[in-house]
C-alpha cells in the first residue's frame, strides 16, 4: 500500500489517471439521479439494500469492525436489511480518531491512498484514509449537482476552489472527470487573485461564505454559472445577494471529511434546513434527532452507523422541488458566528477553523471580547501547544483585517455537547 499526505500527494499525476474512472463517475451521477427520482419507497429501499453486500465484505476486512462486532456478539453477515442496522454499534468521531488505522479495510499493495485530516473544530482532528475513488468522488457528485440545478457547463469548463484562508495551497490541473475541464485553486489573499479569476472565467466556484463575500465585492470577475458551498453557516442575505443580485444559483451541500458529501439543501426551500440525502451512496437513519450515517458506496473506509455530531431528523417525502426520497430536516450546520474588525467589517468566524486543525486539542472556544481582543479557552491543550497556536491565530486575524489582535489563552473546562460551538462574540450586533 502506498500512502501520501493530502492535498500535496501526487495532485498532478492523479488528474492524468482520472480518465479510466470516467465510467464510474457517470454511474455515480446516474445513481444519484435515480435515487432523487424514485417514487416507490420499496424500490428505493431495494436499491439501498442491494449495496449491503459490499458493505458486509468491507466490514470483513476491517480489524476494528471485526473486533467490535465480535465483542457485541455480531457478525458482518448479520446485516441483511436496513432495519438490521439498529442492532449494530455506532461509531463516533472520538473513536474514529483513536482507531483510524484499524477502521479501514486493508487495501492491496497496489492501491494508493492518502491521509487527510478533518477540520478539528469539534475536537481532535480525525485522520481519514482515502483511496483514489474517495479522492475523486466530489467530481462525480458535481456532475449530479449540475444536472439537478439545470446548469449547462461550457465546453472544457473551468472549476475554481476559491480559498479565503491564509496559507492555502494553489495549483492548476486538468479535470477529465468533469467534461474534460480544468481545476484551479486560487487564494484571494494573493495580489493577482482578481486578474487570475478574470483569465480563468470559472463556470463553477467552490468556496466558503467568506470567499463568496470576497467574490461579490469584485464584480469585475465574471460570474460563474453555479456556486457551491458547504460545512459552514450560509447566511440568507449572502445567498440572496448571489441568486437575486448576480443571477447565480447557489447550492449548499452537507459533507464532512470523514463521510464525503451526504445531502444538498433544497433549492425551493433554501435557508430552512431541509437537505435532500444523496441516496443510494449513503443512508441516514430516520426517526432520530441525530445524524447517523452508513456509507453504502465502496470505499477503503467503511462507515457503519457513524455519528458526525450533527442534529436533524430524517424522513421520506416528496418535495415541491421534484425530489423523492429521504430528507434531513431541522439541520442548520455549524452555528453562525460573525467577528467584527475595527473597520466594521463582519468576518465569518469559521474562516479561522483551519488554524486549529494543526494542533492536538480536545476542545476549544474562541470569543471576541472587544474589537481587538479575543479569549481562547482550551481544554486539555499541552503547554507547548499554546504559544504556537496563539501566534498562528494572531497571524490569521491580521490577514483577515485586524491590525493588532490580542489573543489571551487559558485552560478551561468546556461543557460537553454533541456538536460544540467553538466561536462566540460578546460584541453587540452592529447598529
Amino acid at each position: 500500500m502506498t500512502l501520501g499526505v493530502a492535498p500535496r500527494a501526487r495532485i498532478r499525476r492523479d488528474t492524468w489517471t482520472q480518465r479510466a474512472h470516467l465510467p464510474w463517475a457517470l454511474e455515480v451521477a446516474a445513481g444519484l439521479g435515480r435515487g432523487a427520482a424514485t417514487v416507490d419507497e420499496a424500490v428505493a429501499r431495494a436499491e439501498l439494500e442491494a449495496r449491503l453486500g459490499g458493505l458486509r465484505d468491507a466490514l470483513q476486512g476491517s480489524p476494528y469492525y471485526l473486533r467490535t462486532l465480535r465483542e457485541a456478539g455480531l457478525h458482518p453477515g448479520d446485516l441483511q436489511r436496513l432495519e438490521d442496522l439498529r442492532h449494530f454499534p455506532a461509531l463516533d468521531r472520538a473513536t474514529l480518531a483513536r482507531h483510524w488505522e484499524d477502521v479501514p479495510t486493508l487495501p492491496t499493495a497496489s492501491d494508493e491512498c492518502v491521509v487527510v485530516k478533518s477540520s478539528g473544530t469539534t475536537g481532535d482532528p480525525v485522520n481519514v484514509l482515502r483511496d483514489r475513488r474517495d479522492c475523486l468522488l466530489m467530481w462525480a457528485v458535481l456532475r449530479f449537482f449540475t444536472e439537478r440545478t439545470g446548469t449547462v457547463p461550457p465546453p472544457r469548463p473551468r472549476v475554481v476552489l476559491l480559498d479565503a484562508l491564509p496559507g492555502g495551497l494553489e495549483y492548476s490541473v486538468r479535470l477529465p472527470l468533469f467534461h474534460d475541464g480544468a481545476l484551479h485553486r486560487v487564494s484571494v489573499l494573493r495580489d493577482d487573485a482578481v486578474a487570475r479569476l478574470q483569465r480563468v472565467r470559472a463556470a463553477v466556484v467552490f468556496s466558503d461564505p467568506e470567499g463568496l463575500r470576497w467574490l461579490l465585492a469584485h464584480p469585475e470577475v465574471p460570474a460563474p454559472r453555479l456556486v457551491l458551498t458547504s460545512a459552514q453557516h450560509l447566511p440568507r442575505a449572502l445567498r440572496d445577494a448571489w441568486v437575486h443580485g448576480r443571477g447565480v444559483q447557489v447550492l449548499n451541500y452537507y459533507a464532512s471529511t470523514e463521510t464525503g458529501p451526504l445531502a444538498w439543501e433544497c433549492l425551493e426551500d433554501a435557508g430552512q434546513g431541509r437537505f435532500h440525502v444523496l441516496t443510494p451512496d449513503v443512508w441516514l437513519e430516520p426517526d432520530g434527532d441525530e445524524v447517523v450515517v452508513t456509507r453504502l458506496r465502496p470505499s477503503v473506509l467503511p462507515l457503519l452507523r457513524y455519528r458526525p455530531g450533527d442534529t436533524g431528523t430524517v424522513q421520506r417525502d416528496a418535495c415541491a422541488c421534484g425530489f423523492h426520497g429521504w430528507t434531513l430536516t431541522g439541520f442548520s450546520g455549524r452555528g453562525a458566528c460573525a467577528f467584527h474588525t475595527p473597520a466594521g467589517r463582519a468576518v465569518d468566524a469559521w474562516s479561522l477553523a483551519w488554524v486549529f486543525k494543526h494542533h492536538p486539542l480536545r476542545a476549544f472556544r474562541l470569543t471576541q471580547v472587544d474589537l481587538e481582543r479575543f479569549t481562547l479557552e482550551l481544554a486539555g491543550a499541552p503547554p507547548e501547544v499554546v504559544g504556537p497556536l496563539c501566534e498562528r491565530l494572531g497571524a490569521a486575524l491580521r490577514n483577515l483585517g485586524w491590525p493588532s489582535p490580542r489573543v489571551e489563552a487559558r485552560e478551561a473546562e468546556l461543557p460537553p455537547s454533541a456538536k460544540p460551538l467553538p466561536f462566540h462574540s460578546r460584541l453587540p450586533p452592529p447598529g
